[in-house]
């Protein structure tokens, strides 16, 4: 008779674990699991039936939550049902709304809160499930199903989105250190936010200042925070003062950096890019403007600086990327705006300025722009 792997419940260093020949000719380092505790056990067995008194025959069929059986796939808010046993359900968990919350029915140092269970299978008490009746599965599945623009990597964030998000009106922050926008903040993506990026639909505020972010952690990464920041999007809200200081400031928090943002003008994305006194403007549409409020402030911010780092003479001066790719349709600003950041961060010998300083009218392909879509969404996902 043998007991493979018994060894394991032994004391981590006891002899016995690394005898070979008295055993199964290897050694044992594996860990044994943690006991049950006695509510687990209970919990297991409160379901199985016991008749007491006359005898009875006694049957084969044990009535276990953890007997086999066919699972059938219906849908709810948060989670996928699979269908149930008497009292309990198997669920797949696919969105968090508070992610230190316990499971019901845990797997001990495996999956004990809904952070662990996100992805997996697991018990489920009936009574603590919320049922949406199923009138028509087929359509059910259906309106579940992404567009073709959504790749299978991102289906956890797909589901999240059009479940908790959607019906519980519930946001994914994403957390913005003072090294981003030199302000702590933190961004709130909404439903419609995540589903405009997974369907390669139009983007706004929020999308562009999470991909800085990402980026941001490749600066970080790779040490060139000395070469590269950012400005909020946000802060070119109002013109005025306060968004001069707040230039003025990040310029003094590094002056020799190359300073990149995006700002909004009536509904369309363009990228300002500040390097000492020069200010580059990158338009995505193929007929150049004027952008004159957004102009002044900066060059009224810059020369503030100037002045208080002892340049007084030296003007800022603007300038068109007229070379700089457009957009390939009507919609896809917002991405050509994060494309420009990827290629100016990763253009190591910064010929995109001699590049895009002569005109021309190519385009980024779609590939180009999903290229920075992906890691945004992969970013995102990180934090569902």
């Amino acid at each position: 008779m043998s007991f493979q792997g018994h060894r394991r419940y032994l004391p981590r260093h006891h002899p016995y674990r690394k005898k070979k020949a008295a055993f199964n000719g290897e050694q044992e380092l594996g860990f044994a699991r943690p006991p049950l505790s006695g509510e687990e056990v209970l919990l297991q067995q409160e379901r199985i039936k016991f008749s007491f008194g006359e005898a009875v025959k006694k049957s084969k069929k044990v009535d276990s939550q953890w007997k086999k059986n066919q699972f059938s796939l219906t849908w709810n808010i948060g989670n996928s049902i699979i269908k149930k046993e008497t009292g309990y359900v198997r669920v797949q968990v696919d969105g968090i709304i508070k992610e230190d919350a316990l499971v019901p029915v845990p797997i001990a140092s495996e999956i004990e809160t809904i952070r662990q269970a996100v992805g997996s299978l697991l018990a489920w008490p009936e009574d603590m499930v919320i049922f949406t009746p199923v009138t028509g599965r087929n359509l059910e599945m259906k309106k579940l199903q992404p567009s073709e623009n959504v790749p299978r990597r991102f289906m956890l964030l797909y589901k999240h989105a059009v479940t908790i998000m959607k019906e519980a009106n519930d946001s994914i922050q994403i957390p913005c250190g003072e090294e981003v926008f030199g302000v702590e903040k933190l961004i709130y993506l909404l439903h419609e936010n995540v589903m405009a990026l997974l369907g390669f639909k139009m983007i706004g505020q929020a999308a562009i200042s999470t991909y800085m972010a990402y980026l941001q952690t490749k600066v970080r990464k790779r040490k060139h925070s000395d070469m590269f920041a950012f400005l909020d999007p946000s802060a070119t809200f109002k013109l005025n003062d306060d968004f001069q200081n707040y230039i003025i400031a990040r310029m003094r928090s590094g002056p020799s950096r190359i300073f990149l943002l995006p700002q909004n003008e009536s509904y369309h994305w363009i990228l300002i890019m500040i390097w000492e006194s020069e200010i580059f403007i990158l338009n995505p549409l193929p007929h150049q403007k004027r952008f004159t409020a957004l102009e002044e402030a900066l060059v009224g911010a810059i020369r503030s600086y100037n002045a208080q780092i002892g340049h007084v003479n030296k003007n800022p001066t603007i300038k068109n990327l007229i070379g700089s790719p457009k957009q390939p349709g009507g919609s896809e600003c917002g991405y050509v705006v994060m494309r420009y950041m990827k290629d100016i961060y990763e253009d190591k010998e910064m010929k995109f300025l001699s590049k895009w300083g002569v005109k021309c009218r190519k385009s980024y392909t779609k590939e180009q722009l999903d290229e920075v879509r992906f890691e945004t969404l992969q970013y995102i996902q990180e934090f569902v």
